[in-house]
């Protein structure tokens, strides 16, 4: 499994079609970077059908955000900042000789995308979000996360009764993650400040999506304004999670897009 190291973090990624570093994409097939939501892996992508479509037309760049999958989980918060993640994403397109690509992230994948508009927008070609608004973090569900996420992890470290009462979804839930990486995740995720402003000097195209019953959908459309290289999809009737699992839903709008952006070569 290949892994780049951002000062002492691996971070895990994959690439589709596989290819070799500088020899990623071509004009036919232009490089796509996606980055998952909260508590998902790389491999989601695939499980939701976006893989299997947009390989067709795109080099595929997949990783696992630290905190994540086979990537690295630090357990300070320090270690979560927005400038740090983005890092995360320039060092994988590094170590691929990549100088640009276009980005699809949803959830806390978007969040993450507009990361990357204030920190590092000369490697974007196009900036796709679904399920994200770029303001300031609400922080009260994510205090309810912090203790609910606490909660579950004391009950399971503490071995006793309290463990056998953690329903066996929850559990499942749970498998595989390191629930104090996503505890620190979320305090850095509700400590940060917005990336509104870096909407502002984006200069290349951007498409910003939600379903119509996803909390984040009003902010997410307000975003847009002011901005003509943005544009604004909506898809009925789904809420957060449904608006990730119907690619069927979303793909049209991403490929109706990204079929638009046609400045994006793979190598510099």
């Amino acid at each position: 499994m290949p892994y780049v190291n951002n000062g002492g973090v691996r971070i895990h990624y994959r690439v589709e079609p596989r290819a070799a570093a500088g020899e990623l994409g071509n004009e036919a097939n232009p490089p796509l970077l996606l980055l998952h939501g909260f508590m998902q892996s790389m491999s989601d992508w695939a499980g939701a059908g976006y893989v299997k479509d947009l390989a067709q037309d795109y080099s595929l760049i997949l990783m696992d955000a630290r905190g994540h999958g086979a990537s690295d989980k630090p357990h300070s918060v320090a270690e979560y900042g927005m400038e740090l993640l983005v890092a995360d994403l320039v060092a994988v397109l590094d170590a691929l000789a990549t100088p640009r690509v276009h980005y699809l992230g949803y959830s806390f994948g978007g969040w993450v995308g507009f990361g990357a508009a204030r920190y590092a927008p000369q490697r974007l070609c196009s900036l796709a979000i679904g399920g994200m608004h770029p303001y300031q973090r609400d922080p009260g569900p994510l205090n309810r996360r912090i203790e609910r996420f606490a909660r579950t992890r004391d009950a399971l470290a503490a071995g006793d009764r309290r463990g056998e009462l953690i329903p066996p979804h929850v559990k499942a839930q749970f498998a595989g993650s390191d629930i104090e990486a996503l505890i620190t995740l979320t305090t850095a995720i509700r400590d940060a400040a917005g990336f509104e402003d870096a909407l502002d000097s984006l200069t290349v195209p951007g498409l910003i999506y939600a379903g119509e019953d996803d909390p984040a959908y009003p902010l997410a459309r307000q975003c847009v304004a002011g901005h003509p290289n943005l544009q604004f999809r909506s898809l009925p009737g789904l809420g957060h999670l449904k608006a990730w699992q119907r690619s069927d839903q979303a793909l049209p709008h991403l490929r109706s897009f990204l079929a638009g952006v046609t400045d994006c070569p793979a190598q510099g």
